[in-house]
């Protein structure tokens, strides 16, 4: 007997689940007959029934059918916000929403549904609480979710506060938002509260801030936020300028960072940028540039130097040259990075010469607060072959 009964059960389930494959709706109603207790099949012809256009009050009746079957499965409360929305039931859609998000309070997709509810139904309070869940669970909606927040609010502090948990990762997102929309103030208030966070965060991540403030002239906010960052990472410390030299690295001793207010550099397969371990005239390393025989304008490597208006300065390097062909060989070159004023123009290395210093004193204009240092050639034009050491470069106030 027991085992006709457990063979019953088991046929009804069966041809229960093999009505359902197919869910017509003769074949619901057929499985929900054999298996009324199911909810699964309850919320397949509510579906059926609201989304073919046969009875919407229907549909939500076999919903709630559903629900009180399994009140902890989102999806039933989701689909009953749904039929209510094309009902125009917009109270009672809110709240199965908010019973959907109750049945499962960590799952984006479900608080995704949320936020986007209550932003349509301008209740951004509510949205930014919901896009919270969104942003702490799933990485590939955050850029997604961020805007959302953005184009509700525009308001960086009520994110910060509502929406963001307080993760380096969450904060550098939304300042890649910022940072495209040039919201420059923004940028500045989302960066803070990153900082105040304390938490490292790959330091390559903040480059692109540092090159939305220098190419919007916020020189004070850039010379800032490198000495905070630095401040968190403490690895950053050796890539400070100081009173003995304003540049960054002068001697090539740490990695090149490629950012911030270290040398910046672009590949050029015309002229060569290595780091020489063998070829030095202090410390244990300095930067080589092998030029092979066509026509660059410049190595490809600069620094931007912060500096003081109306201020006199000393600057000096150390270069060698092995057989360098041109007629126009590279210069060491310091300009406003602004107005292109230029300060420093060395002569140009040429030939192949030991160990030997170049030097120049300027002084800045009126307005200028930032200079550009690069390694050039002028005229570019020219052909040139041959290779250039560089190193122990210095800036300092007079």
């Amino acid at each position: 007997m027991v085992v006709a009964l457990y063979l019953q059960f088991a046929l009804r389930a069966f041809l229960a689940a093999h009505l359902a494959a197919t869910p017509d709706l003769s074949n619901l109603n057929k499985a929900i007959r054999l298996e009324p207790s199911n909810a699964e099949y309850r919320e397949l012809l509510g579906r059926n029934l609201a989304l073919s256009g046969v009875s919407l009050d229907k549909g939500i009746s076999e919903y709630w059918e559903a629900i009180h079957l399994d009140p902890y499965e989102a999806r039933y409360w989701l689909d009953l916000a749904g039929a209510y929305q094309v009902a125009g039931r917009i109270n009672e859609q809110g709240e199965s929403v908010e019973h959907a998000v109750e049945a499962d309070p960590t799952t984006p997709h479900v608080a995704w549904e949320a936020a986007n509810f209550f932003l349509v139904q301008g209740d951004p309070q509510r949205a930014l609480r919901y896009f919270r869940v969104v942003l702490a669970n799933d990485p590939e909606a955050v850029d997604s979710a961020l805007l959302l927040c953005w184009r509700a609010t525009g308001d960086a502090n009520r994110i910060l506060d509502q929406a963001l948990p307080r993760r380096p990762d969450l904060y550098l997102s939304f300042l890649r938002l910022l940072m495209y929309k040039q919201e420059v103030t923004a940028a500045e208030n989302v960066w803070n509260h990153l900082i105040a966070l304390n938490q490292e965060f790959s330091t390559k991540l903040a480059f692109p801030y540092f090159r939305l403030l220098i190419a919007k002239q916020e020189v004070a906010a850039a010379q800032t936020a490198w000495q905070q960052l630095a401040g968190v990472d403490h690895s950053l410390q050796p890539y400070l300028p100081s009173r003995e030299n304003l540049i960054v690295n002068g001697g090539f001793e740490e990695n090149v960072l490629n950012g911030g207010f270290d040398w910046w550099y672009e590949s050029n397969a015309h002229a060569a940028l290595a780091i020489d371990t063998s070829e030095f005239y202090d410390g244990t390393r300095s930067l080589s540039v092998t030029f092979d025989g066509l026509n660059p304008a410049d190595a490809g490597i600069l620094q931007f130097v912060v500096v003081k208006p109306n201020t006199g300065y000393e600057f000096s390097a150390q270069s060698r040259t092995e057989d360098i062909q041109s007629a126009s060989g590279p210069r060491f070159s310091i300009v406003d990075a602004y107005t292109n004023a230029s300060y420093v123009l060395t002569d140009d290395l040429l030939d192949t010469n030991p160990w030997h210093e170049q030097h120049a004193r300027f002084q800045t204009g009126p307005n200028t607060n930032l200079v550009l240092l690069r390694i050039v050639r002028q005229p570019g034009v020219p052909l040139i072959r041959g290779k250039l050491w560089v190193d122990d470069l210095r800036l300092v106030e007079k």
